[in-house]
């Protein structure tokens, strides 16, 4: 199982931002507000502006879900904390080893429902079966700092709005289902219908194998805004983030994309709209500051089917370092703008997902951001910008 050893390290060293570790906390990725009807990300202060919870339950490979849940009589189960949960709750998830997670439980926007890893990929979900491995059709849910892995298509699957999937490890899926239309992802938002799901944060690698199947992304969205910020995603089968369905007023910002593909399949980001629900037209959506980099295919592209107008006129695509990709960036409307063709000179990059992927002081992706629409803080929690303007991809380091 490939890992990033410099994630590694900060995690045995500090408590990253991203992960909840204290009872009544907020992580900073999630201190953002979800913006309605067309309106853009708004950036709020990295102060905790979501309720703390009120109630907390508690999971641990020691309990029992004969337990009452709480710190000291734990469940056994993720499932069994999910069951009795309500709006406003915590669980609390000891590092261990769980099976397929499912919840159909949801929060509401004063009082949400938060599954958390106390320990930073401490709890580790060992997926079984060919289809998902975390499931969520709650709204108003975050999902924070799992391990997951495991032999079907779908790391995290959510039906959910106003989701935040943030901090997880989701990697090494196997898609021992085959290669078939239902597709695959590392993290998908699969509910046409859903609006608001952010995705902020997670290191998604090795769905399935390069090159092996269209239809498996690392990160696929199909629904309505969200914000897609400071993910790292490499060696998917097909494309790292992909937008698709319904997807409309997105920002994918900040995110570190490498290795993904094939020459002839897949690539870094692709942008477009088509299937179900059909009529879909990809607009008011924004592609900036990512690193692209060393993937065999493509690097960014829009995409529609043929005869198809699926792409409008209000999109935004600027400021991305793309280089040593098969293909530049390829818009079916509109330019790209500040683009920086070089070398992002990454502190030790390695294919294999095994290097560290911030920048060196030299590089021409430091301070070179755009501030619209990009998160606030980096994949590490700390402040963006710390120099004159924000670094490409997904560290703040400069």
């Amino acid at each position: 199982m490939n890992t990033i050893n410099t994630i590694n390290t900060l995690n045995t060293l500090k408590t990253v931002a991203l992960t909840v570790v204290i009872a009544g906390t907020v992580s900073v990725a999630h201190a953002h507000v979800h913006s309605r009807a067309g309106a853009g990300v708004v950036p709020a202060s990295p102060v905790a502006d979501v309720a703390a919870s009120i109630y907390h339950l508690y999971v641990s490979p020691s309990g029992s879900d004969s337990n009452s849940g709480s710190i000291s009589a734990p469940f056994r189960t993720i499932g069994k904390a999910a069951g009795v949960a309500k709006p406003s709750t915590t669980v609390h998830v000891a590092p261990g080893s769980y099976g397929n997670v499912s919840n159909s439980k949801s929060g509401t926007a004063v009082g949400r429902l938060r599954f958390v890893s106390d320990t930073k990929w401490g709890a580790k979900i060992v997926g079984t079966g060919t289809e998902a491995h975390f499931t969520n059709s709650g709204s108003y849910v975050d999902i924070v700092g799992f391990d997951i892995a495991g032999s079907g298509r779908l790391g995290i699957l959510n039906y959910g709005s106003f989701t935040s999937i943030e901090g997880n490890h989701v990697h090494d899926l196997k898609i021992s289902g085959g290669c078939n239309g239902d597709g695959g992802a590392g993290i998908v938002d699969a509910n046409y219908t859903a609006t608001d799901d952010d995705i902020i944060g997670n290191v998604v690698h090795d769905i399935g194998v390069p090159g092996s199947c269209n239809g498996v992304q690392g990160i696929y969205h199909s629904n309505l805004r969200g914000k897609i910020y400071n993910n790292i995603v490499y060696r998917v089968s097909a494309w790292g983030i992909h937008l698709w369905h319904a997807a409309n007023n997105v920002v994918i910002a900040n995110n570190t994309v490498f290795r993904n593909g094939s020459a002839s399949m897949g690539g870094g980001i692709e942008a477009g709209s088509g299937d179900s629900p059909g009529g879909i037209v990809l607009n008011n959506t924004t592609i900036a500051n990512n690193v692209v980099y060393d993937n065999p295919g493509a690097s960014i592209t829009q995409y529609c089917y043929d005869g198809v107008a699926c792409i409008g006129s209000s999109n935004v695509t600027e400021n991305n370092l793309v280089y040593g990709n098969g293909r530049g960036v390829a818009l079916r409307v509109g330019t790209a703008v500040a683009t920086v063709a070089s070398n992002p000179q990454f502190v030790n990059y390695l294919a294999t997902g095994a290097g560290d992927y911030r920048l060196k002081s030299t590089s021409p992706g430091v301070n070179r951001g755009s501030s619209r629409n990009a998160p606030l803080v980096d994949i590490d929690g700390r402040a963006r910008p710390l120099g004159g303007a924000i670094d490409i991809g997904a560290y703040e380091n400069y």
